[in-house]
């Protein structure tokens, strides 16, 4: 009885101590947060795109769209756009290299970004330096998805396109929220999303009940439909970001159910990997 006794005032504090949580949580208030990235029609259509040719064809069909770009850091501190599925390409042909030439000192680790930009531009000869996409498309925001944690990626990127009128439209997206915290140290006036520690964090406090009480610190709630082959977020989830005065953005946007599903939501922003699909299901021609 005694145990008994114990654990039933043990849930009845730990009860409270959530309740009082959630209550601080929900008299907390948060201001709108306005910036010239997020000026134009709505919702934003933002399409991943990691050539510059795929720039161009994505703006002649969308001039308004927002390009987003998967970067990365070469060894000698270039920042690049590609994404990380293609990695595999250059590590295997490193390691053939290798093996045919066993004395030779070619391979330089089994990651990218220990690697040079002049070997990296060589094998993926339509990859571009960030700077060529702030440079060809001086009028275009960009969703900076960075990549590469890696030693200075904060001050790596910033001094890359810090001359190119970089303020009003970069956003700074990374699945590590440290690669974010530090960029924002110095680029505050830059906009954020959400990194993968944030969105897992907001389950996890979902499931306590006191998801009002999270700490979430980005400027724009960014999230895929799936995160490890579960829900990346639900009703209340969006609920709570929207009491925040949060805008979302979610995809990639694949099929009419999640077009559907960020349209319930009322989604700001739509991500997408094939701009003409997401155009027909939103019943949108090309520009004329």
């Amino acid at each position: 009885m005694r145990i008994l006794f114990i654990t039933a005032v043990s849930f009845l504090i730990l009860g409270i101590l959530l309740l009082m949580a959630r209550i601080w949580g929900l008299g907390q208030s948060f201001p709108v947060y306005e910036h010239a990235f997020f000026s134009g029609p709505a919702p934003i259509v933002i399409v991943k795109a990691d050539t510059l040719e795929k720039v161009q064809e994505t703006l002649k069909l969308k001039p308004d769209a927002v390009i987003w770009a998967d970067v990365r850091i070469s060894s000698d501190k270039v920042p690049f756009i590609l994404p990380a599925s293609r990695d595999r390409e250059f590590i295997d042909m490193k390691l053939a290299e290798q093996k045919a030439n066993p004395t030779a000192k070619i391979m330089a680790g089994g990651k990218l970004s220990e690697y040079p930009w002049e070997q990296i531009n060589e094998f993926y000869k339509t990859t571009p330096a960030l700077k060529e996409y702030y440079e060809q498309f001086p009028e275009t925001r960009f969703v900076l998805n960075i990549i590469d944690n890696v030693h200075d990626v904060h001050s790596t990127v910033v001094s890359a396109i810090d001359d190119l009128k970089p303020n009003p439209r970069t956003l700074i997206q990374s699945d590590a929220l440290i690669i974010m915290t530090s960029i924002k140290e110095l680029k505050p006036e830059w906009v954020y999303g959400t990194s993968q520690p944030d969105i897992m964090r907001l389950l996890s406090f979902d499931s306590l009940w006191i998801l009002p009480s999270t700490q979430f610190k980005g400027d724009v709630f960014i999230a895929p439909f799936k995160l490890m082959k579960r829900p990346a977020f639900n009703d209340e989830i969006i609920t709570e970001m929207r009491r925040r005065n949060k805008r979302i953005f979610l995809g990639p946007i694949e099929n009419e159910a999640q077009l559907a599903e960020a349209s319930r939501y009322k989604a700001e922003g739509l991500i997408t990997t094939n701009l003409p699909e997401l155009l027909r299901l939103l019943n949108q021609g090309p520009a004329q």
